[in-house]
């Protein structure tokens, strides 16, 4: 399970929260961070969480996502263009006379043709899960419970707020 630490900002009377989470404690660590999202400006990042344990507002707490949820949505946005260009691969070297003919030039181009719209199809479908489905994170534990003031801000790193 994917796991993050936020701050508790809103309470609602349904069982939600609207949190702040952290981000970077998985992100920079690879070499294409300056390439995803990982390397934007932003630190946190807005988001609301189911609340069944009660986290109140100005709690550091513990955000879990499901594995599966992720893994299901990746696998979509990644295997389907693969699975396109393979496709479309094994298309052109057949027209072009088989899977033995050398350096077949439509190869290439269906394979090309089989990512791009394997690419379109798994954004569409991403795109709709998103709204029909979205992922929301659950809070599984209060690190620690803070009280509300104007100078009250998350602790760096080890859980522990002062209090």
């Amino acid at each position: 399970m994917a796991q993050t630490i936020a701050l508790v900002v809103e309470t609602g009377k349904d069982g939600r929260a609207m949190v702040v989470a952290e981000k970077g404690q998985g992100c920079g660590s690879c070499g294409a961070v300056s390439q995803c999202h990982g390397g934007r400006a932003a630190r946190t990042e807005k988001m609301p969480a189911f609340n069944p344990v009660g986290a109140a507002v100005g709690d550091r707490v513990t955000l879990t996502v499901e594995s599966g949820a992720l893994l299901s949505r990746m696998a979509v946005l990644y295997l389907v263009p693969v699975f396109g260009m393979m496709t479309g691969a094994f298309m052109g070297a057949l027209m072009s006379g088989g899977v033995d003919a050398a350096g077949s030039g439509q190869s290439v181009i269906f394979g090309l043709a089989g990512f791009i719209l394997g690419f379109v199809f798994s954004v569409a479908v991403s795109r709709i899960w998103s709204t029909a489905r979205p992922i929301t994170p659950i809070i599984t534990r209060i690190i620690n419970a803070r009280s509300v003031s104007a100078s009250s801000r998350p602790s760096a790193g080890c859980g522990y707020g002062g209090n």
